[in-house]
């Protein structure tokens, strides 16, 4: 929101500086973005005095004088003849420029400058230099009685310089969406007297025939239109507005359209209460001649075009302004194109009224459209302020349009709410803030903020609350509302007393930080998704009735909670990869939601993601071109596996394709899957924008963490040599790693202490199904070296068993 400080100003004093009170609105709460200076016509002018005159040595025409500003005397050399000591001239300080002229392109700035070895600081200036005549042929001479040290265009009545500040407006004020709440602010804070413009009950404007017999008002939803108030106006002269109101909203950036369309805007800005005028002609009327204005929900599928020209399709639970026959008006959004006020409009009904925030947010929202109503109006107005803001903006439209009042007004008003109270104990206001603040200043503070004492003791006091503070409910509230007054920085810091305690997540918090750790000890660096993703994309990896779909989403890229980390470092993936870095490592941990049974299942998952070289750091050597494998996944997990001390985890390859994976495997603790590995299905990473293979794991973290043993046992350096025998073997394409660790374990052979794959080969002499597999076998004795003829026949037996169980063929040699 925008206001200026000559508008502020017309509502209480402003003594501060534009920074010091930017730095003031601050600490009140009233956040100030930026602050923009605007020139006026005549920026940097001053009526200034001249003290004496001098011929300028050397010179037949240049006159040196001595001239008072106001703040100092200041030499400037004049080529003018048409001044002498005393007059009142219009003077140009340095830095200043001049108006431009047509034609000109860029001003003229004033210089300190020597003439003739004389140093002149400034100009007095022409009639027709200050652009307010042809007259060039001397200064302008001001009557007597001007008042030296003024700015020219303020004794001139022409439009001064000002200062805009941007602000921003948290969500629980909309009592500051106005000029007026500003100032109600700061005259609470400083003390000074708040101004009120003057609003009548307008009775000498007012004729008949009456308002009443000229409208007929219908509220057919009283829950979202408490309050509606109507005022009719005939005989208008819709024109251009004057400057000053022009020139208003323009600085606060609002484009002037007419008088009476720039009245209902500035009254909104002034107020913060939104107005809307419609044709009154455009109106239908009833059998008797009288407006039918009805508040009513818009009929399903019914169409509405506003005024800036857009077209839309509306819903039932949408509050449309209608008249006999058609809608008028998008309630407390935008008014339509088929009544708005135009050139020759004659008579304008004038609407302010006061619609549910929730309606109006949602309508907006699902419309797209948003105007400076909307943002009011879904923000909360002051329902205590509609009456008041529409003979406001009778009262100017008639100044500035003409026009004749109808008698009286229409206004839909059931039930008004009774204003709300609220008790204030002293000594809490101490215990909360930790500085003691006098009763009698407790009360003052409150009450310069127009809350009314209904009653006191010397414990506390009751407050009536205003309507235009509806954050205001609870005794805490009323606290923070006279630290604010009292200054937030007097308040001093304390640092936090107590004692350090333990809690059951820290514990978990501990062990998630070791995970992250061992991931980014591993070359992996951790990825931060978004927990809403596209219900397209979370098809991925769960089926739609798991799906957990949000009600009413921002968008369709993020209507539906994760069922997987999976979509969200796919995203990350092509992040990088479109962004030239195309070997990523990621990993993820977070929170999950699936639907089960009717009910919501939330558990924390750990997700990796990688694609791309797995050394791209170095510029030579063998396997540098290398890419990301299942292996690689598989590495990772089983070094996680173990540093959480889990035992009888399995890998169990899909025979099937899904969704997201060409080839896969699940992943078990006995019975449990606990996860899935798998290759990225090309289709997929085609989608993602994703060249290389790309390989994806997730495990159930929850489950993992609950079975987890912190226990390790350590066993010492081995004390003789291990002798290690080879094994080549033929067996079916089928076979995997797990099925060979498999036999060997059943075989119970002693003394075996590690099992290694180091190839695999296909093709070649090898028959088509079938495929390769060399492996090492290391055997070592806990108390004495193994002999070859021992270290052979425990040998034997592992061949035998691998014969036996897997119908592998020995190759020999």
């Amino acid at each position: 929101m925008r206001i200026t400080l000559n508008w502020l100003r017309q509502y209480v004093d402003v003594e501060e500086t534009p920074e010091a009170l930017a730095e003031r609105l601050t600490m009140l709460g009233l956040e100030v973005e930026g602050i923009r200076r605007i020139a006026g016509e005549l920026e940097g002018v001053v009526i200034a005095q001249i003290r004496s005159r001098d011929p300028v040595p050397g010179s037949d025409k240049l006159s040196v004088c001595r001239v008072f500003d106001g703040q100092q005397e200041r030499t400037i050399i004049c080529g003018a003849q048409n001044h002498k000591p005393g007059d009142k001239v219009a003077l140009i300080l340095p830095g200043h420029a001049l108006p431009l002229k047509p034609g000109e392109k860029e001003p003229l700035v004033i210089r300190e400058r020597k003439v003739f070895g004389i140093l002149s600081q400034g100009m007095m200036c022409s009639p027709r230099e200050l652009g307010l005549s042809e007259d060039g042929e001397g200064l302008l001479i001001l009557p007597e009685d001007a008042p030296v040290g003024r700015p020219l265009a303020e004794y001139l009545g022409r439009p001064g310089g000002d200062v805009v500040f941007d602000l921003e407006l948290t969500p629980n004020r909309p009592d500051l969406a106005g000029v007026i709440g500003i100032a109600r602010e700061l005259a609470a804070a400083t003390g000074r007297e708040l101004r009120l413009p003057p609003v009548g009950d307008l009775g000498e404007y007012q004729q008949d025939p009456s308002a009443q017999a000229q409208v007929d008002l219908q509220v057919e939803e009283p829950e979202l239109c408490p309050r509606y108030v109507a005022r009719l106006i005939r005989n208008v002269r819709i024109g251009p507005s004057p400057d000053w109101l022009r020139q208003m909203l323009e600085r606060v950036g609002m484009r002037s359209i007419n008088n009476v369309v720039d009245v209902t805007n500035y009254v909104m800005l002034e107020c913060g209460q939104p107005l809307h005028a419609f044709d009154a002609d455009l109106l239908a009327r009833d059998e008797s001649g009288r407006i039918t204005l009805r508040v009513r929900r818009a009929r399903p599928g019914e169409r509405f075009v506003t005024l800036d020209g857009q077209e839309h399709e509306l819903q039932s639970d949408m509050l449309l302004i209608a008249d006999a026959g058609k809608g008028v008006a998008l309630a407390g959004i935008m008014g339509g194109q088929n009544s708005e006020v135009r050139p020759e409009t004659k008579h304008i009904l004038l609407e302010s009224a006061w619609f549910l925030p929730t309606n109006i947010r949602r309508t907006s929202k699902r419309l797209g459209l948003r105007s400076e109503s909307s943002y009011r109006f879904e923000r909360g107005a002051d329902p205590g302020i509609t009456e008041w803001a529409s003979r406001r903006a009778a009262q100017l439209i008639l100044q500035l349009a003409g026009g004749e009042l109808a008698r009286g007004h229409v206004e839909f008003h059931p039930s008004p709410a009774p204003p709300r109270r609220i008790r204030l104990r002293y000594d809490r206001t101490t215990r909360i803030l930790g500085v003691t603040i006098p009763p009698e200043q407790q009360r003052r503070h409150l009450e310069a903020l127009q809350l009314r004492t209904v009653a006191h003791d010397e414990q506390s006091a009751t407050f009536e609350i205003p309507s235009w503070r509806h954050d205001l409910k609870r005794e805490i509230d009323l606290i923070e509302e006279i630290e604010r007054l009292y200054g937030v920085e007097r308040v001093p810091a304390t640092p936090p007393r107590g004692a350090l305690g333990s809690h059951p997540a820290d514990e978990e918090f501990d062990q998630l930080s070791r995970i992250r750790r061992l991931c980014c000890g591993l070359g992996l660096d951790e990825a931060q998704g978004q927990t809403l993703i596209s219900d397209r994309a979370a098809l991925l990896t769960g089926a739609e009735s798991a799906l957990v779909k949000l009600a009413n989403p921002l968008s369709s890229d993020m209507n539906t909670l994760r069922p997987s980390l999976l979509p969200g470092l796919l995203d990350s993936l092509r992040h990088n990869v479109t962004r030239k870095n195309p070997d990523v490592a990621l990993f993820e941990i977070g929170r999950v939601f699936c639907r089960d049974n009717g009910s919501v299942r939330e558990e924390r998952r750990l997700g990796l993601a990688l694609t791309g070289r797995r050394h791209p750091v170095f510029w030579t050597g063998e396997g540098r071109e290398a890419k990301y494998d299942l292996a690689d996944v598989r590495g990772v997990l089983d070094e996680l596996f173990d540093h959480l001390g889990l035992r009888g985890i399995s890998f169990h390859r899909r025979a099937e394709m899904t969704p997201l994976f060409v080839e896969s495997a699940t992943i078990q603790q006995g019975r449990q899957v606990v996860g899935e590995l798998g290759l990225v299905s090309p289709l997929v990473a085609r989608e993602y924008d994703l060249r290389d293979p790309v390989i994806l794991a997730e495990v159930n973290l929850d489950w993992l963490l609950a079975r987890r043993c912190d226990k390790r046992t350590f066993q010492p350096l081995p004390l003789y040599p291990a002798i290690r025998r080879d094994v080549a073997m033929v067996v079916p394409e089928t076979v995997t790693h797990a099925d060979v660790l498999r036999v060997v374990q059943q075989a119970r052979v002693e003394h075996l202490e590690q099992v290694q794959v180091f190839d695999v080969f296909r093709g070649g002499s090898i028959p088509a199904g079938c495929k390769s597999l060399a492996y090492a076998f290391t055997y070592r004795a806990a108390d004495r070296t193994l002999t070859d003829a021992e270290a052979n026949a425990l040998h034997a037996r592992v061949v035998e068993a691998l014969r036996r169980g897997l119908q592998a063929t020995i190759r020999e040699g």
